[in-house]
């Protein structure tokens, strides 16, 4: 295990060599391409003179190239710790019975049990004391829902001019893709803010035989005469970011505990289409209109989540409403469902 390790670094080490090679020789040929000076001459043994050194402190061990640290190794008396960078980019934890090579968030863990080695690979475990107080939120993942309206009175029936407006629940859904997270914690793991970005796909399923468009600048009703619907639907799709307070307990470890979050969200209107699918005469058609629909370029709501290890529910409720005031009905998205952290 230890020469697979020793090789890992060498492999890191000799990539940096190599980088630090190539910019000593781009400076070199710079300088002889400038008028000669006892000015450039410094410069440039300098920039050539980017000695390697050793740093030794009691257990810690540094390498580094001028006053770029390479490789810092700490030595304790039941582990072994080596980080690539000053940033941590690679950092391996030798145990006498096991090994755990973390790479960002994520780690790969090698437990020797009866002479055979187990290999996990999943997100690190703050049980050390450098990730002890480190807060990571759950926001980035997959969410899978279902979509509806609200009125003004809060009810999910349609009556008068929006009555075209309502949906079959069932087949109206929604997709979220979150896909950059950044977590922000107030001195503990347990607690702290999120936010990121992410992707909303909704569909909306008309109940009934019609579907929508722009009139006077106004969304109206449009009938299905002499046709047999197979389907008709709005699709949108917005670009969301949160801000979101997150509270996990209990324990230590952040994969084994439940969490409770709430805040705001943001959206920002990338397209819409309505679709409709009919048999006439001549057999199944479909239709499709690309358009924005008077539909509001930019929203915001409240989301909460309450979930287990990786897994939760959400809810999302927008105060934004669906179409720009008076060109639309006055309606407010709102969306239930499960979702998967990354």
């Amino acid at each position: 295990m230890k020469n697979i390790l020793t090789l890992i670094l060498l492999a890191f080490f000799s990539a940096a060599i190599s980088a630090q090679e190539l910019d000593s020789l781009k400076a070199i040929m710079n300088d002889r391409q400038a008028p000669a000076s006892r000015e450039n001459q410094d410069k440039r043994e300098k920039k050539v003179l980017s000695p390697i050194t050793v740093d030794e402190n009691g257990d810690e061990v540094k390498l580094k190239l001028g006053e770029k640290e390479l490789i810092k190794v700490v030595d304790n008396p039941d582990s072994t710790y080596i980080t690539l960078g000053e940033n941590k980019v690679l950092e391996v934890i030798d145990q006498p019975d096991s090994t755990r090579i973390r790479v960002g968030d994520k780690e790969i863990s090698i437990v020797e049990k009866n002479d055979k080695p187990n290999i996990h690979i999943g997100d690190a475990e703050d049980n050390d004391p450098g990730c002890s107080t480190k807060f990571k939120g759950h926001w980035a993942g997959f969410e899978w829902g279902i979509n509806n309206f609200l009125d003004e009175d809060f009810t999910l029936s349609r009556e008068g001019d929006a009555s075209f407006m309502d949906l079959n629940t069932d087949r109206s859904w929604c997709i979220n893709l979150n896909f950059v997270q950044y977590s922000l914690g107030f001195g503990t793991s347990h607690l702290g803010l999120l936010t990121g970005i992410g992707l909303s796909y909704n569909n909306y399923f008309f109940d009934g035989d019609n579907s929508l468009a722009e009139v006077d600048d106004y969304v109206v009703s449009v009938p299905l005469d002499g046709s047999t619907l197979v389907k008709s639907k709005l699709t949108t799709s917005f670009l969301r970011i949160p801000m979101i307070l997150e509270v996990q307990l209990p324990g230590k470890e952040r994969s084994k505990r439940m969490f409770l979050s709430a805040g705001i969200v943001g959206g920002i209107k990338l397209g819409s289409h309505a679709k409709i699918v009919y048999k006439g005469d001549s057999g199944k058609k479909k239709d499709k209109n690309n358009d924005d629909f008077n539909i509001s370029p930019f929203r915001y709501g409240l989301t909460a989540r309450l979930g287990f290890r990786n897994m939760y529910i959400f809810g999302e409720y927008y105060f934004t409403p669906m179409f720009i005031n008076e060109k639309g009905p006055d309606l407010h998205p709102f969306s239930l469902g499960l979702a998967c952290s990354f």
